[in-house]
C-alpha cells in the first residue's frame, strides 16, 4: 500500500477513536452528573454512549491489528526457528485473514439486515451500530494482508 494513503488511514483511525473516547468518556461523566446531582438524566446519554463503545471496540480492533497486539502464541515465536517459525507464520496470518473475512461477511449481512431497526431514545438505525464491525473488519483485513506481505518478504 502506498505509503501516503497508509499514513493518512493511520492517522484518521487514530483520531476517530480518540474522539470517540473522549465523547463516550464526556457523555457518561456528564450523564452521571445528570443522575447524582440533578435527579434527572439525558434520556438518550446511554445509547450513544453503547453506540459510541461499539464503534470503539472495532475500530480499535483494527489499530491492535495494525500493532500486532491481537491476541497470539508470543511463545511460539520466540521458540521456533526456520521451516517451524515460516509455517507457523504463515498459518497465523492465513487463520487471521479467514477470520476476519467470515466475521466481516456475516456482520455486513446483518448489518443490511436490520436497517429498519431503529433505536428508540436517538432514532436512528441499529445499522449504524452493527456497521461498526464490517468496517473494522475492513481496516483488520487491510493490516492483516499488509503483515502477511512483509513477514513473507522477509522471509526469503
Amino acid at each position: 500500500m502506498n505509503g501516503t494513503v497508509k499514513k493518512a488511514i493511520d492517522k484518521t483511525l487514530d483520531w476517530t477513536l480518540i474522539l470517540i473516547l473522549g465523547s463516550m468518556s464526556l457523555l457518561v461523566a456528564i450523564n452521571v452528573f445528570f443522575r447524582f446531582v440533578l435527579n434527572s438524566s439525558i434520556y438518550w446519554g446511554d445509547e450513544v454512549a453503547l453506540v459510541l463503545m461499539v464503534w470503539l471496540t472495532f475500530l480499535g480492533a483494527a489499530v491492535s491489528t495494525r500493532e500486532n497486539e491481537h491476541y497470539e502464541f508470543k511463545y511460539l515465536v520466540h521458540k521456533l526457528s526456520g521451516r517451524s517459525l515460516k509455517v507457523y507464520l504463515f498459518s497465523r496470518h492465513i487463520i487471521n485473514i479467514i477470520a476476519i473475512l467470515i466475521l466481516g461477511y456475516y456482520s455486513g449481512l446483518v448489518a443490511i439486515q436490520i436497517h429498519s431497526w431503529i433505536l428508540p431514545a436517538t432514532e436512528i438505525s441499529r445499522s449504524f451500530v452493527y456497521g461498526a464491525c464490517p468496517l473494522g473488519c475492513v481496516f483488520m483485513l487491510i493490516y492483516s494482508v499488509e503483515q502477511f506481505i512483509s513477514d513473507i518478504k522477509r522471509s526469503r
